[in-house]
């Protein structure tokens, strides 16, 4: 039986891992623009491998968020509650400590100062402002990645009219409305990258991650199922398989190659014309969107899960469960090694493209521990809290 039928799929949850990986790898790049003013190609190159980090997510969310058995009311109030209770709720403390100890993070500041100087008032008008404009803008800088929890948070707003879309209207009105989608993400991108950016502020609203979430239900339901789950369930050689789909492997491959070359050379250019600006890029256009569905489509399509054992599944599984703190923790840690210069110890003098891969593979690795290891002992006081208390 194909994993797509148990309660967990662990060819998901490998894909879950891997993207997680793949938001410290962006949040740890090198900026493309060297301190002489030379544009670094192979910065740029390492950028763009980073794009499929958060759009991961935002697809992954939808490939089963709009599939659930119940009412579109009574489900939709399940993943309110859901939300308040197991996301809203770090979010909320890890916000709270960035807003408390945002110069112990970005500083030599000790932990003592920022307990004596920590105000309430600004604790309360940070996150007043915050929720009053439904934006990470205005927390601490290190609470930059959090934009991505108000992302969450608004796919879960407009959960009922896009189920409702999605799972009332026939199939081709949902084919039909994500088309005029693409096309006005395509010309908003342009426009991004070259043009008048004002086109942002009219075409803004694609950029909201509901736009994401409904294509992965398409991407999951109308492409994975039936061109490899559906498929692998009737064949014959079920503990050989390694690729169960040849064609659609190799499309995924060629689109991402193709994709992949436009996005850099693209990136380049922009950085070029903006003379060092923010970098757009990629995690959020729709350079990100095709690379990353090009990304799943390989993932998922080898098959990985018929070649692992028990214990390797559970240790992925328990993995993929800490991948929500890890996410919420590791730009903290990542800033504060920065902080003290420990990053800059593997990032300075690196002579050649390898030494760019290694860095990131295994500095990115470290933190993932690391985030890991803070994740589980937090867990653990809190149980302990808990317990405490209960048995009171």
């Amino acid at each position: 039986m194909s994993e797509i039928k148990s309660k967990r799929n662990i060819k998901i949850e490998i894909i879950r891992v891997i993207a997680c990986m793949a938001v410290i790898w962006y949040h740890i790049r090198e900026l493309p623009w060297k301190t002489n003013g030379e544009l670094s190609e192979t910065a740029v190159f390492f950028e763009c491998v980073c794009t499929i980090c958060v759009m991961t997510f935002f697809l992954i969310t939808g490939f089963f968020i709009y599939n659930k058995k119940g009412t579109i009311i009574s489900d939709w109030i399940g993943l309110i509650k859901k939300f308040l209770s197991q996301v809203f709720v770090i979010f909320l403390i890890v916000t709270i400590f960035t807003i408390v100890f945002h110069e112990f993070l970005i500083s030599r500041e000790s932990f003592i100062y920022c307990i004596e100087n920590v105000s309430l008032t600004k604790i309360f008008f940070t996150l007043f402002d915050s929720f009053r404009y439904f934006s990470a803008n205005y927390l601490p800088g290190t609470s930059a990645h959090l934009w991505y929890i108000f992302s969450y948070a608004i796919i879960i707003i407009a959960y009922p009219i896009t189920r409702f879309v999605i799972t009332r209207f026939p199939k081709y009105v949902t084919y039909i409305l994500l088309l005029i989608l693409t096309i006005c993400m395509i010309v908003n991108d342009y426009h991004l990258f070259f043009g008048d950016p004002t086109y942002n502020l009219i075409f803004k609203i694609i950029h909201k991650p509901i736009y994401y979430s409904a294509w992965g239900h398409v991407l999951y339901n109308d492409i994975i199922k039936k061109q490899i789950d559906d498929k692998l369930e009737m064949s014959e050689n079920k503990d050989k398989v390694f690729i169960i789909n040849k064609p659609l492997f190799i499309i995924s491959l060629l689109t991402y190659i193709i994709t992949f070359i436009l996005l850099f050379k693209t990136q380049v250019a922009y950085d070029l014309g903006t003379n060092g600006e923010y970098v757009y890029t990629s995690w959020l256009s729709t350079y990100s969107l095709i690379l990353t569905s090009c990304f799943i489509l390989l993932i998922y399509n080898l098959n990985i899960d018929r070649f692992l054992n028990e214990k390797i599944n559970e240790l992925i599984y328990y993995l993929s469960k800490k991948t929500l703190g890890i996410y919420m923790i590791h730009y903290l840690i990542i800033t504060k090694f920065l902080s003290i210069g420990f990053q800059s110890r593997f990032t300075n003098n690196r002579p050649n493209i390898m030494y760019h891969l290694l860095y990131y593979i295994f500095y990115s690795l470290f933190i993932f521990v690391i985030s890991l290891i803070f994740v589980v002992v937090v867990e653990f006081v809190v149980n302990k809290v808990k317990s405490f208390i209960f048995k009171r």
